[in-house]
């Protein structure tokens, strides 16, 4: 899983690596920068800024890197890291068993590079990770408010699976609500 993986992409070039402990500046980087641009009105007063040093603060990444259940990988466009997924490889659905799934925790894509079909990459690269894995099933949690990425994800294999909550109190309350889904890896059609 270290190799990158490369794809050519309207014509530019993107590259998809896994991200190392000596990456720490550049993962923190783009995960605050990618989820802030993205998810700023989500949040109510000084939640933002509590949430992203919780969750992608220096420290949180390292311990992350460090941790071999956790996979993170940049997408760079034209050298420029763009976009980021972090994968559980060791996460499954409730009531089923871990070791049997994995879950594509956060994809996010700086707001100006999203049309380059950079996540569809991203999607690409966590189902063959799965399959090498011999995972039955990767999952997600998307806000049920955010119909594109639903539509987005469909698009890819995963299906409704069950509802869930945000459980961060500065998060806006009427945006609260998630649809965890699922693509069973042996339906999805990709190459390892």
């Amino acid at each position: 899983m270290g190799s990158p993986f490369t794809a050519t992409i309207l014509s530019s070039p993107v590259t998809i690596r896994l991200m190392q402990p000596a990456d720490l500046d550049t993962l923190h980087f783009i995960c605050r920068e990618a989820y802030s641009q993205n998810f700023h009105h989500h949040w109510n007063e000084g939640g933002l800024e509590d949430y992203m040093d919780k969750v992608f603060g220096i420290d949180t990444l390292a311990a992350e890197l460090s941790d071999p259940q956790i996979h993170y990988y940049t997408a760079f466009h034209h050298d420029q890291p763009v976009a980021f997924i972090k994968l559980n490889l060791h996460s499954n659905l409730p009531d089923a068993p871990p070791e049997k799934g994995m879950e594509l925790d956060k994809l996010y894509i700086l707001p100006d590079r999203q049309g380059l079909r950079i996540g569809g990459k991203l999607v690409e690269l966590a189902f063959q990770v799965a399959k090498a894995l011999d995972k039955e099933v990767c999952w997600l949690a998307v806000l049920d408010t955010n119909t594109p990425a639903i539509a987005f994800y469909e698009k890819w294999g995963f299906r409704f699976h069950s509802t869930t909550r945000i459980g961060y109190p500065a998060f806006r309350e009427e945006l609260k609500g998630m649809w965890r889904m699922q693509a069973e890896i042996k339906k999805v059609a990709v190459s390892v």
